[in-house]
């Protein structure tokens, strides 16, 4: 009696979910499209106006590499570079605050005297 049973709907298997990016992924993503808008990934205004290109990492320029106010943050076993500019206010204990030093410089960008000599 089953075989005499006609399907109510054409049953197709699904195909697999495409996998999804991580969140850094996601956040490098967005971080690089800031950088193209001329906007600074961690502040979200605009570039220091000495700062080096976006896409040329080795160019001369102003990084976040070379300002004082990137500093390493403690955090577990190892250490996070923060900006800590504005009494902390930039600074989460997440990776979305983490400063890369290649990063052309905001604003705010300070040399640090350390490297200078």
């Amino acid at each position: 009696m089953a075989d005499d049973l006609v399907p109510l709907f054409d049953v197709q298997a699904a195909p697999p979910p495409e996998p999804e990016e991580s969140a850094g992924a996601r956040r490098t993503c967005r971080q690089a499209e800031a950088l193209a808008c001329g906007r600074h990934p961690l502040t979200g205004g605009r570039l220091h106006a000495e700062a080096a290109p976006h896409d040329d990492r080795s160019a001369a320029g102003r990084r976040c590499g070379t300002c004082r106010w990137r500093q390493p943050v403690r955090g577990g076993a190892r250490s996070y570079a923060k900006c800590l500019r504005g009494n902390g206010t930039r600074v989460t204990h997440g990776a979305a605050t983490d400063v890369r030093a290649w990063w052309p410089a905001c604003p705010d960008h300070s040399p640090d005297p350390e490297e200078e000599s």
